[in-house]
């Protein structure tokens, strides 16, 4: 990327407001992280010691939203939804806002990528499970949660999982302390209102808590009745779990993925505005939520010491709720589609960093960011470098001196992207070369075989190219110009092979490689 991709937000802003760990670790065969772990770092992006705050390791709150576009944000697209987004926007201007973070082309697939810091297609967990069994991450997986705890950082985890919804895949059995939410997806409560319905099929999503060494326990039914309340309780919940901790004096990580704005997009009653559509009521929600956390930190006087985070988990979701009335859902800003695919629509989308002192405020960064990138980040800030697992292929690459130091330039150069067992996509430096096609939001088409369908998935006789910083829509094939760009995708893709004889993928439901 260019080395003025990084700049300040007056630059760049318009019309926004104002122990050993029980399974071990590291290092590579992994593709995402050849370019940048498997030879030795130039020196101005070597990891440098961090300078910790007065009270020790720092405190991480990482919120994560669930199918918020690009476009969403009054700090990335301005204030083009009817309704701003004051409080993220003033986070945005206090730490670093990330214009090329990218994410996985779906809910389970990125949060798998952020606990373990692994592709999804190694963990067995590139899509959504929909047919009930085991899904989630298997125990043998070493979440971030864990390494944290292991660290001796408390841990907890308030809002949405998607990571395993049976006993032995919950979040306390994997590195939680404590939690309350959901095991699935926002999406299954409207299931029980449908005309047709029968419960002696399918059991409603429950809400649950829990704490490691217990099991889970049953709070109440997941029902569009609790959908518009479930947010505030787990902004409530994370607002005394914050001052809880600062009491304690123990460095803690605050996981918070909110269920907002995946749909239905039911917004709390103090947010039923009847001149605004219902999504854009969840957009004022979210960022209320959003406030009450940052208002925590700061009146738990723990602010200089804490890492914040904000994210979106992928792209938009616009053709699940075409025939239900809640008015215009997610936008992907100037990107292209939607999710599950491999547009930019899809997996880019906003990425927001604080640590007070360490980023520089107001800064704008185009450079390339990955998910998976915070586990080995965020390890070695929490100085627990030492655990990172060397017994697996880890993609995450550290990005430290990138977002706490003075580093222009992000280490990452390339991405790629799985959806189920298909590698639909290779992003490298301003490139992106398609493999094969998804294009969900495009519908309904007559399939063989299946009849109408939504959406569609495309193999491609030749690889499809884009300039995706002069093309953000990716509109223009320029592959037959750039034959030269092949060699760098190639490449990129024999190492990711490469890695699979080292280090097997782990098939869904298994419980470790091989």
């Amino acid at each position: 990327m260019a080395g003025d991709s990084s700049r300040t937000r007056a630059e760049h802003e318009t019309g926004a407001e104002g122990s050993q760990p029980r399974r071990r670790d590291i290092i590579l065969g992994a593709a995402a992280a050849t370019a940048s772990l498997s030879v030795s770092l130039p020196a101005s992006a070597e990891t440098k010691p961090l300078r910790q705050g007065a009270n020790g390791r720092p405190n991480i709150v990482f919120m994560l939203v669930d199918n918020m576009g690009y476009g969403d944000l009054s700090c990335y697209a301005g204030p083009i939804r009817g309704v701003t987004t004051p409080r993220i926007d003033k986070l945005a201007r206090e730490g670093i806002q990330l214009t090329n973070f990218n994410v996985e082309p779906e809910c389970t697939p990125s949060r798998s990528a952020l606990m373990t810091g692994r592709m999804p297609i190694r963990s067995g967990t590139s899509s959504v499970v929909m047919t009930g069994g085991k899904d989630g991450l298997a125990q043998w997986e070493y979440t971030i949660a864990e390494l944290l705890s292991d660290a001796g950082y408390a841990t907890a985890h308030y809002g949405k999982w998607h990571l395993g919804s049976n006993e032995g895949r919950f979040p306390t059995d994997q590195g939680f302390d404590e939690w309350y939410g959901i095991p699935r997806s926002t999406g299954e409560t409207m299931w029980l209102d449908q005309p047709g319905y029968d419960p002696t099929i399918y059991t409603p999503e429950p809400v649950l808590e829990g704490i490691k060494g217990e099991k889970s326990k049953f709070v109440r039914n997941y029902d569009t009745h609790f959908r518009p309340l479930i947010d505030r309780e787990i902004a409530n919940r994370s607002v005394a779990y914050i001052g809880k901790q600062a009491k304690a004096g123990k460095p803690f990580f605050l996981y918070i993925p909110f269920t907002h704005p995946h749909e239905p997009p039911l917004a709390h009653p103090d947010f039923q505005d009847p001149k605004r559509t219902q999504y854009q009521n969840v957009l004022a929600e979210i960022d209320h939520n959003a406030g009450m956390v940052l208002d925590a930190i700061d009146e738990a006087g723990i602010r200089d010491n804490t890492i914040v985070v904000f994210a979106s988990d992928n792209g938009p979701q616009t053709m699940f709720g075409r025939d239900i009335d809640f008015g215009a859902q997610s936008d992907s800003g100037p990107f292209r589609n939607e999710f599950p695919s491999a547009w930019e629509g899809a997996i880019r989308t906003a990425g927001i960093v604080r640590w007070p002192g360490r980023t520089q405020a107001g800064r704008v960064s185009n450079e390339i960011v990955s998910i998976l990138d915070f586990y080995r980040t965020l390890a070695i800030a929490a100085g627990a470098a030492n655990r990172i697992p060397t017994d697996r292929a880890i993609d995450s690459i550290d990005l430290t001196n990138f977002l706490f130091g003075n580093v222009e330039k992000s280490p990452r150069d390339h991405v790629l992207f799985f959806y189920r067992d298909d590698l639909m996509a290779i992003k490298w430096r301003n490139y992106k070369m398609h493999l094969l096609v998804r294009d969900p939001a495009t519908g309904p088409v007559v399939v063989p075989g299946q009849g109408e369908v939504h959406g569609f998935k495309k193999e491609l006789n030749y690889p499809w190219l884009f300039n995706v910083d002069n093309d953000p829509k990716e509109l223009w094939d320029i592959g037959s110009s750039n034959g030269w760009v092949n060699r760098a995708f190639a490449a990129i893709q024999r190492d990711y092979a490469a890695s699979l004889a080292r280090f097997p993928n782990i098939k869904p439901g298994a419980e470790r490689p091989g």
